[in-house]
């Protein structure tokens, strides 16, 4: 080989590796300004979720609170957890006699269903 061919052939890799590079700089402006804009998003969600009052952000400690308040939250949330069992209960049986029950009387058969 000739001295030029050696040239062509390292010009042609480095505008190979340029054309590389480039593609490569192109495909991760575009994904870093999607990502910009997915953070964009939730910081505006983040918005909606910011607590200005400092009592409701921390949990109230069950130790330093009266027995009959900590008794009464707890039946509270028992009669809640109770009653949407109850709710979803009466739900479920509702929907199972609506499946199960079926009007013979309405039901129209074939003259030969028993085949």
């Amino acid at each position: 080989m000739t001295w030029w061919s050696w040239i062509i052939i390292w010009v042609g890799l480095a505008l190979v590796l340029v054309a590389v590079l480039g593609f490569s700089a192109w495909w991760l402006f575009r994904k870093s300004l999607g990502l910009l804009d997915e953070l964009g998003e939730l910081a505006g969600r983040l918005e909606v979720l910011a607590v200005d009052d400092i009592e409701h952000a921390r949990p109230a400690i069950a130790v330093l609170q009266e027995a009959s308040v900590i008794r009464a939250r707890e039946d509270a949330r028992r009669f809640h957890r109770r009653e949407r069992r109850r709710l979803r209960h009466d739900a479920r049986i509702a929907r199972a006699r609506r499946i199960t029950s079926v009007d013979t009387a309405a039901t129209q058969w074939p003259d030969d269903w028993y085949r």
